[in-house]
């Protein structure tokens, strides 16, 4: 587990990446910034709506539940592919301050003090040990 000050500044990192994202969004795009032969994701533009009311669902059974949904979704694996951990964390940390501003209207500092409590990062972990001792 990373130290309480390397969170911090990832989680700085993705609040910055998530307003950014959702600037970007509003904004109109030129289709000159568009490169046709780029075949990666532009994960700015990713509609995570569905992974978000799976997530919601799974949220009523535990937090933990969410946590496993999230994370074995397959659009994490091609994060991971294409941005490598760095950009995956960033990813993350993004996805989830949106998705709990999507669930509970919370503010990026609530969903950032959501995700940095010890109950989710207990229940994230657990998700992760068993997805990872599912797959070997």
């Amino acid at each position: 587990m990373a130290s309480i000050d390397k969170q911090h500044k990832r989680a700085a990192r993705a609040k910055a990446k998530a307003k950014q994202n959702r600037a970007k969004r509003t904004a109109p795009t030129s289709e000159l910034e568009l490169d046709p032969n780029d075949s990666r994701i532009d994960f700015e533009s990713v509609d995570l709506t569905e992974l978000f009311v799976k997530m919601r669902d799974a949220e009523k059974t535990s937090q933990q539940a969410l946590c496993t949904v999230f994370l074995s979704d397959p659009l994490l694996e091609l994060v991971y592919e294409q941005e490598g951990e760095q950009g995956a964390t960033d990813f993350i940390l993004a996805a989830l301050i949106e998705y709990r501003n999507w669930s509970t209207e919370a503010d990026e500092a609530t969903a950032l003090a959501w995700i940095e409590s010890e109950a989710f990062q207990a229940d994230y972990l657990a998700a992760s040990q068993a997805l990872f001792s599912a797959e070997g």
